[in-house]
């Protein structure tokens, strides 16, 4: 490109007079878009007339492509940190447990990210009855892994389900006995002797 055309460019594109076209192109080295960025940084482009002044320049070496590159860079660098953190997530779940305990002993175990991803699907009722169910049949929960602690919510929230079902338990046990108690009878005593002979014989069996 001449010299010439690169001043008529920048004046048009940047709004500025040929000289100071002319001394930008000087500083940069004859590079028009070095030249633009120069006097955008000296403040010497000038809006046009009556407007705002809007207009991208669009030099050889691409600078209307410099925004949409660096707004795709930091939407990867988010998808990259997404991907990050989710498999982070992920990890931690494949490392910690859901256990199920019988009188003391584990019965079976889960990663907690399989068992949350059970929860989220159309099984999810039929998942919460057995585990209901389990307390009523002395099952307990338990949460264990490097990330879980054996006095944390989770495992406190555990504990406190297995005694309320222990309570539970404990009082339709107390009402099943109680209804099958009956009052005992009691045996009938001798008469009294009468005059001139014995009294007779009490009945047995009569109530007190």
């Amino acid at each position: 490109m001449e010299r010439a055309e690169k001043i008529q460019k920048l004046c048009a594109k940047m709004n500025v007079s040929e000289q100071e076209a002319d001394a930008a192109l000087r500083a940069c080295n004859e590079d028009i878009l070095d030249a633009a960025l120069y006097l955008e940084a000296l403040g010497r482009v000038r809006m046009p007339s009556g407007g705002y002044y809007t207009e991208t320049p669009n030099m050889d070496r691409g600078m209307n492509n410099e925004p949409q590159k660096h707004a795709s860079e930091s939407f990867g660098e988010a998808v990259r940190r997404f991907g990050r953190w989710f498999g982070g997530v992920l990890r931690k779940g494949m490392n910690n447990f859901m256990e199920v305990r019988k009188n003391g002993e584990t019965s079976f175990r889960i990663p907690l990210t399989i068992f949350v991803i059970l929860l989220v699907t159309p099984l999810l009722p039929v998942i919460v009855a057995l585990l209901v169910v389990g307390l009523f049949f002395d099952y307990g929960y338990h949460f264990t892994g490097p990330d879980m602690k054996e006095n944390g919510a989770c495992n406190r929230a555990a504990n406190g389900c297995s005694n309320v079902a222990r309570d539970i338990k404990s009082s339709f046990a107390e009402g099943a006995q109680g209804a099958q108690g009956a009052p005992a009878g009691c045996d009938g005593q001798n008469g009294a002797d009468g005059f001139g002979g014995n009294g007779g014989e009490g009945g047995n069996g009569g109530c007190c």
